[in-house]
């Protein structure tokens, strides 16, 4: 039996951007629990690129010891630091942007994310967090 969740209507916020509107959705546990997953899968394939890359050398470790450093999961703290960058940022905006503008790519949620309006969409969707504007974040 499936719950109606017709009733369910998100809280949004029409954002001008250039000379169009967008609306931006509030995010669920779902968008996050989906960006949490994307998170861990580039971790996960970074790491399986150390491994490879690690066990091709002579180390003076056992590589299971070495193994064991690599694959460390995904803290609390990296990942909302993850949502904080720019690429983190664009996703999320992506995840709000979908529920009402169907079709929109990530491509196209990033770019219409501007640094005009970054602080707007990010104090729209983490209303209780402080206001930071996304670092740019080399990835390893």
């Amino acid at each position: 039996m499936t719950m109606d969740l017709s009733g369910f209507v998100p809280r949004t916020k029409v954002i001008t951007i250039g000379t169009k509107e967008f609306t931006f959705s509030e995010l669920s546990i779902g968008d996050l629990a989906t960006f949490e997953a994307e998170m861990k899968q580039q971790r996960e394939d970074v790491n399986e690129k150390r491994r490879q890359r690690l066990l091709g050398y002579d180390v003076k470790i056992e590589p299971e010891k070495l193994l064991e450093l690599i694959d460390k999961p995904l803290t609390e703290e990296e990942l909302e630091a993850e949502m904080e960058t720019v690429a983190g940022m664009g996703s999320l905006a992506y995840f709000s942007l979908r529920k009402v503008h169907d079709g929109i790519s990530r491509e196209q949620a990033a770019m219409i994310v501007t640094m005009d309006s970054l602080e707007e969409i990010t104090s729209f969707l983490f209303p209780d967090k402080a206001k930071k504007k996304p670092t740019t974040k080399k990835k390893p």
